[in-house]
């Protein structure tokens, strides 16, 4: 790996700037890493704490997260959850939640990235209103949740999708009640078997079996979930 740094670049092509007077450098005293990248080359690895905001200037960026074991189709235990292109950015969901990575990424072929450094998007995000601070969060929320879906239908069978879903679902929007968490959204059997991606006849069938097995009960729409720990045990503990 190469890098080396550049006084150009900065705020204003990350399009923090806007009519906002930010207390930080103009962009001309605003450096950026250049870094260049063999093919395989490792960028930063799962728990790593973030360096910055990366942008692909060429090559291709793999974006790879580790589940606890490989399953079903998967010959490895490494799901790759984007390719990231010249011209779009990575590493962001670290630095808007101020968490450590939670995933690993790699160059696929010859790569030349800018690396923004960590303070410099600190301080952007600080002073950016609460309004964009939210959207951002939730933005960061929404993405994890639709890759953590797309693994899931990948990864899964179908009576794993369907007893996840009625977790997530439980643990969203259920109501305790003397016989369980009750689940009274009111969906179509079409509605959820959508969210699980799978077709009705495999959904009533998968239903029918939890209720004899005692983990739910139904009523009509309403679903409720009698056994949650044994519901997530038979999404595989996804």
């Amino acid at each position: 790996m190469e890098s080396q740094t550049i006084l150009n670049g900065g705020v204003n092509s990350l399009g923090f700037m806007g009519q906002q007077n930010l207390n930080i450098p103009t962009t001309s005293n605003v450096p950026y890493e250049v870094i260049h990248l063999k093919e395989e080359e490792m960028i930063f690895k799962e728990g790593d704490t973030p360096k910055g905001l990366y942008y692909v200037q060429s090559g291709c960026v793999k974006v790879v997260v580790n589940r606890s074991h490989a399953r079903g189709r998967t010959t490895t235990n490494e799901y790759v959850t984007k390719l990231v292109s010249p011209g779009e950015y990575f590493g962001y969901k670290a630095l808007v939640k101020g968490s450590v990575a939670q995933c690993h990424a790699k160059a696929v072929k010859s790569t030349v990235l800018w690396l923004y450094p960590r303070e410099l998007i600190q301080v952007a995000m600080a002073q950016a209103s609460p309004m964009v601070k939210l959207l951002l969060n939730q933005s960061v929320n929404d993405l994890e949740s639709f890759e953590n879906t797309s693994q899931l239908h990948y990864l899964a069978s179908v009576q794993e999708r369907i007893a996840y879903q009625l977790v997530i679902l439980a643990d969203r929007f259920g109501a305790q009640t003397p016989n369980g968490i009750s689940l009274n959204l009111k969906l179509t059997r079409n509605e959820f078997a959508q969210l699980a991606s799978t077709i009705n006849e495999s959904l009533s069938r998968h239903l029918t079996e939890f209720k004899n097995e005692g983990l739910i009960d139904l009523n009509g729409k309403e679903i409720i979930i009698k056994n949650r720990d044994g519901l997530m045990r038979r999404s595989g503990n996804f």
